[in-house]
């Protein structure tokens, strides 16, 4: 299968190297020129739970019209990246796509609803993905752990698209082809609220989740991204062992549960690979921004819309901004002041 994966970081260099070793045709689009030469040679280095190195093609974004004149029009794509580069990604692709081409979403966020906007629903593919992987340098990413990962066609209807996909990327993940694709991304926009709000601490997830004022912080914006999914008629779905639905103001042993739920996950994440998010690099080693106003702004967003409040999220943006920017620092005063606020909020 030709496959064109745009965007090769965390997320599409694993998609990519994983492919190939499994057979297929792949072209690497990444606009980071060091990093398509290093892919190029000496390879592609996944380190972690692999260790492997392979050779891969690969182009910049401004060589993507040579490379379509050459081999064909674009049949498989799989966009893998940033929030924020969805929509410029996608109206340059729009038009090197064939007749028959579409669009697979491999990202964090609700980007579906973009693609679709530009290309037409029919050729937009929605995915659900939870990776630990980190792009560490050019041509060189840590791979912490793979997990099922849930495809869907827009419209929900089991077709044969649908199921040669499943086929061609379980070669990178196991895959299953859902109808609940909104109840899996609203159920990672919960698990987003927690991971910006740790994120924001320059210190490894594990110890900042044992401290009761992380907690508190933590079930507050998980609950208002609780409220918000709820209300739009969203099932939210397990995220691999985080159940958003644990936060839940309805869920009356709540404290409990999550008590219990973040204590197990601080004594398995001292021995992890993976002991910050990818979101924690951004910030301090990348200097970037992140995808905050991607996966924490549409609940604040669409809880307007509905009717819902959302201050802590809003203020979780709000202060993510501040720190990704260098106007305040990454430390524990960003998550005291948020679980402050959430206090006051119960109290």
């Amino acid at each position: 299968m030709r496959v064109t994966v745009v965007g090769a970081g965390a997320i599409g260099g694993v998609v990519g190297a994983f492919l190939q070793r499994a057979g297929h045709e792949v072209m690497l689009v990444d606009r980071d020129a060091a990093h398509v030469a290093a892919v190029q040679d000496p390879g592609l280095r996944i380190d972690g739970t692999v260790d492997i190195v392979e050779k891969m093609h690969a182009i910049t974004p401004d060589q993507l019209g040579d490379y379509v004149r050459d081999t064909g029009k674009l049949g498989m794509v799989v966009l893998a990246t940033k929030a924020m580069d969805t929509e410029a990604a996608t109206a340059q692709i729009a038009p090197y796509l064939a007749g028959d081409g579409f669009i697979l979403s491999y990202q964090n966020g609700l980007n579906e609803e973009t693609i679709s906007r530009i290309v037409g629903p029919e050729r937009t593919v929605g995915a659900f993905i939870h990776f630990g992987s980190d792009l560490l340098e050019p041509g060189h990413l840590r791979l912490g752990y793979v997990v099922p990962t849930y495809i869907s066609e827009l419209d929900k209807r089991h077709t044969e698209r649908i199921q040669m996909i499943a086929d061609v990327m379980s070669a990178v993940t196991p895959v299953e082809i859902t109808d609940n694709l909104e109840g899996y991304l609203w159920g990672k926009l919960c698990y987003a609220a927690l991971a910006f709000a740790v994120s924001n601490v320059d210190a490894p997830i594990d110890e900042i989740i044992t401290q009761p004022v992380a907690r508190v912080a933590i079930r507050g914006v998980c609950a208002e991204v609780d409220d918000v999914g709820h209300a739009q008629g969203y099932t939210l779905e397990n995220i691999h062992g985080f159940d958003p639905n644990l936060f839940d103001r309805n869920n009356r042993n709540r404290i409990e549960e999550t008590n219990a739920y973040l204590d197990r996950w601080a004594e398995e994440g001292r021995k992890a690979i993976k002991r910050h998010m990818g979101i924690h690099r951004d910030i301090k080693f990348k200097h970037r921004r992140t995808e905050v106003d991607f996966h924490v702004g549409p609940v604040v967003e669409r809880g307007q819309a509905l009717g819902i409040p959302t201050p802590l999220c809003a203020q979780l943006v709000e202060i993510t901004h501040q720190v990704e920017t260098g106007r305040r620092p990454q430390d524990w005063t960003t998550i005291e002041e948020l679980g402050a606020a959430a206090k006051a909020f119960t109290d």
